[in-house]
């Protein structure tokens, strides 16, 4: 029995050792699933190909796997591999079976020594604590005290170092762009890469060093800054900063986002619509616009880029005015001679073209392009107005009328259309906004908005509303459409609805 005591001492001795080596780790700092979720720039599969290469990198990782939670097929273990061959990051033992535990949060300590051991640098010898929480005997104080040594890690004012605090994405990025020295992107300064990262964020020129050197591309146009970082994803950015071979795709900057608005939206290969299809989207996905031609947007998504018909994306602009650069068609109903509906010697037709004017001009000062489907006294038929739209690659369509029924009717509606119109619930969504204006602005009773398939609504692609102002042969509602003061209300409100749904 000798013996076997013997071996089960050596084997105690072994496992303590191995639990000291693979300390880099604080089992019991776990990460939020509802985070992680969130975050899933790395692993998020392409809409694209179905099988998205990846450059090779020197030393090619097998299909076994390392550790028994990264297998063969997780997003990540390649990089992970990668930095294991070289004893950057290690593992845990759990009695004989290796892991890696990709899913927790990386704390301070953690990233203090995978930073200095991916640099090549020594432990430090401590014998006196620099920090109150970080005694000699602390299993990082060695690496800790040289990540502070070369700059790349602080203490707090109160003497902490927080060793178990867990590391943040935007902390992350201040930390590689300095260990690594990236170099200042050669691209327009304070240009707005993330919709969640504006230019003036404390962290901009950090995450801006790393989505320009390959290392982070987000996630739907999301940096995420306020997100813990998991072990995989920490793992994925260092081994890119080591190997160009894992870096990913750089992209122009993106001019606006794009909101799917169709159940499934097909991605192509170049900007129309014989070319092939090489993947397709879902309905929600944000995608970051970098140029749009006619009816084609080019787009990027998870580091791949594409072409989709933009009519079936909700564009919004990344900096400037929500309506900047929009295509959006005001149609001043009737015309000519078509009157409308009348009141004594006042004509719908003439009303409508007055506010439609009024809503041209705040449009275009707001950087909109603004096209009308007449400016004078001229009449248009139905069909011609929808082709009006079309033939100027429209994204927005707004149809102004006035009602009549018998006096006591008023209060204004508008329309929308779901029976054909592809953007049937977007239309919803812009009637209810520019109506909410409307009704509190000009103090005009609510009659609320509705589905019904008039022409221009339900043959149009796009976003489309007819909006009635209010009844012509109503006293009170008489007043306010035909003054001018009213008439400017009446504008303002419809162009502060399209701008309420752009802000969406």
């Amino acid at each position: 029995m000798q013996p076997l005591r013997l071996l089960l001492f050596c084997l105690l001795v072994l496992f303590c050792y191995s639990s000291a080596a693979y300390a880099e780790t604080d089992s019991s700092v776990t990460s939020s699933p509802d985070v992680l979720q969130e975050i899933r720039d790395f692993h998020q599969p392409s809409p694209f190909d179905a099988e998205s290469s990846r450059s090779s990198f020197s030393a090619a990782s097998t299909g076994k796997a390392t550790f028994a939670d990264v297998p063969a097929d997780h997003w990540a273990k390649r990089e992970i591999e990668f930095l294991y061959e070289r004893a950057i990051i290690q593992g845990y033992n759990e009695n004989g079976v290796m892991k890696f535990h990709p899913n927790e949060n990386v704390t301070r300590a953690q990233a203090a020594k995978m930073i200095m051991k991916a640099l090549g640098e020594s432990e430090k010898k401590v014998t006196r604590a620099r920090f109150t929480d970080v005694p000699p005997s602390h299993w990082a104080a060695g690496w800790i005290e040289r990540a502070v040594e070369k700059g790349i890690f602080k203490g707090y004012e109160d003497g902490t170092f927080q060793p178990n605090a867990p590391l943040k994405r935007s902390q992350m990025s201040k930390i590689i762009a300095i260990a690594f020295k990236l170099p200042e992107p050669a691209v327009a300064k304070n240009q707005q890469i993330f919709r969640d990262i504006k230019p003036d964020y404390w962290a901009y020129p950090y995450i801006a060093k790393l989505y320009y050197h390959g290392i982070s591309n987000g996630s739907d146009n999301q940096f995420m800054p306020e997100s813990y970082i998991s072990r995989a994803q920490f793992s994925a950015f260092v081994a890119r900063a080591l190997n160009k071979d894992f870096r990913l795709s750089v992209n122009s900057p993106a001019i606006a986002t794009g909101k799917v608005t169709a159940d499934t939206l097909n991605v192509r290969s170049a900007g129309n619509a014989n070319a092939s299809v090489i993947g397709q989207l879902v309905r929600g996905t944000v995608v970051n616009v970098l140029e749009i031609n006619g009816y084609w947007a080019k787009i990027s998504y998870n580091g791949k880029t594409g072409y989709v018909h933009k009519s079936y994306l909700k564009l919004k602009n990344i900096s400037g005015n929500p309506v900047q650069g929009r295509i959006i068609v005001v149609d001043a109903g009737h015309g000519g001679t078509d009157p409308g509906t009348m009141k004594e010697k006042t004509y719908e037709k003439n009303i409508v073209l007055s506010v439609a004017k009024k809503v041209k001009q705040k449009l275009e000062s707001a950087g909109a392009k603004v096209i009308m489907t007449r400016e004078t006294d001229v009449f248009k038929k139905l069909e011609e107005r929808v082709q009006i739209a079309k033939n100027n690659y429209a994204e927005l369509f707004v149809s102004i009328h006035v009602n009549s029924a018998s006096p006591s009717a008023s209060g204004t509606e508008t329309y929308y259309d779901t029976s054909k119109n592809p953007n049937g619930y977007e239309s919803y969504l812009l009637a209810k906004a520019i109506q909410q204006q409307i009704v509190s602005n000009a103090s005009m009773k609510d009659r609320g908005v509705k589905d019904y398939n008039f022409y221009v609504v339900r043959n149009n692609n796009v976003p489309s509303v007819l909006i009635e102002l209010g009844f012509i042969t109503n006293n009170s509602d008489y007043q306010k459409l035909t003054s001018d003061y009213y008439q400017d209300i009446f504008a303002q409100s419809i162009y502060n609805g399209i701008v309420q749904y752009y802000s969406q």
